[in-house]
């Protein structure tokens, strides 16, 4: 964590996630969020994320001679 914190933040970029093959069927129904009803019901705090940051640095084990 010490090393991610102490990196510049022009190294950080947003993390896009790529679908692996195109999409041949149609679209299906989406079904009824539940767990946001029951949230809302409990009065709890709903919580989502909003974005991923990522960093590249290089790790090298102790016991390894390589990173």
């Amino acid at each position: 964590v010490a090393k991610a914190t102490g990196l510049p933040e022009d190294l950080y970029h947003d993390l896009v996630a790529k679908a692996e093959q195109a999409i041949k069927t149609s679209l299906r129904q989406r079904p009824v969020n539940v767990k946001d009803a029951v949230v809302k019901e409990r009065n709890f705090k709903k919580l989502r994320q909003r974005s991923v940051e990522v960093s590249e640095f290089s790790y090298r084990p102790v016991a390894c001679e390589h990173d």
